[in-house]
């Protein structure tokens, strides 16, 4: 029997099904339709705005944050920082204020390193707030890079506790695993890596504007920037190059939540950055360092 001798409203709901099927292939998948995206619409990288005529230059630790983050998370990290040697630059997001006049604080008590800060003023209130901070480090990753040689791009919430060396002959460094247990679709693919460490230098400044795209085409949808991060180190073939770094390693020590006093960098993933005492303890150590 043909589609014409079928009558409007049977061919009204097979239509309908077809739709429901198609939107559920969508959230399955995690690829977004353009009524998805409109939700949480992104228009490209953010305009940075320099603090002051100090720039970024060498191998820079990046990280990005609100204003309350940078008073609370940052300004020990940046302590941290200074006792490990290792340079960093902090962009804040919309700031008010506060940072204005913590950050020249800040920039006279951080000893040998040098300490550069960088900011936006850009209207998220129709946007995913979370999501936006979270690519937000990424999104302005480029054009750090114009300035630095090479960045190793950081959750702000974090402790360095001993001298990062940056990963010497590589040009991008990533922390893979295994998907987590139980996901699928879109939480299958988004935990196919951690976002909170990623190394990239100025040979990979492709590898951060494709990322970039991705998250411009899939919208502000948590986990879209490990998802992009993931997409792009596999289609660019990093998975097979000797140019690529990995982060997770047993011997290498690099990022750890459990808090051994042996690990380069602290992670105060969740609660655990208000409830574990030895972090909290070493954040406290680390803030009398500045005062502000």
């Amino acid at each position: 029997m043909g589609l014409r001798h079928l009558s409007l409203r049977t061919l009204a709901l097979i239509f309908l099904l077809f739709l429901v099927k198609a939107q559920a292939d969508v959230f399955r998948t995690g690829i977004h339709t353009a009524s998805h995206r409109s939700k949480n619409p992104v228009t490209g990288a953010p305009r940075v705005i320099w603090y002051d005529n100090k720039r970024p230059r060498g191998d820079v630790v990046l990280v990005s944050c609100d204003e309350l983050y940078f008073i609370e998370h940052a300004v020990p990290l940046i302590a941290s920082a200074r006792e490990s040697e290792n340079d960093i630059h902090v962009h804040v997001v919309n700031p008010q204020e506060s940072f204005f006049k913590v950050a020249p604080l800040v920039a006279k008590q951080v000893g040998q390193i040098s300490v550069s800060f960088s900011y936006e003023e850009t209207n998220i209130s129709s946007l995913d707030n979370a999501t936006y901070y979270a690519c937000n480090r990424f999104m302005i990753a480029e054009q750090i890079l114009n300035k630095a040689e090479r960045i190793l791009i950081l959750d702000a919430d974090l402790l360095i506790l001993s001298h990062l060396d940056f990963p010497p002959e590589k040009s991008l460094g990533l922390f893979t695993r295994e998907s987590a247990e139980g996901t699928s679709g879109w939480v299958k693919e988004g935990t196919k890596l951690l976002a909170g460490i990623v190394f990239l230098t100025k040979d990979t400044s492709g590898f951060i504007r494709g990322v970039n795209n991705r998250i411009t085409a899939y919208g502000l949808r948590w986990y879209v920037d490990q998802v992009s991060l993931h997409e792009q180190y596999v289609e660019d073939g990093w998975d097979h190059s000797d140019r690529f770094y990995e982060f997770n390693r047993d011997e290498s020590k690099w990022f750890d939540w459990e808090f051994k006093p042996d690990s380069k960098i602290w992670v105060g993933k969740g609660e655990r950055k208000y409830t574990n005492a030895a972090y909290v303890a070493k954040k406290k150590f680390f803030q009398k360092m500045i005062e502000i």
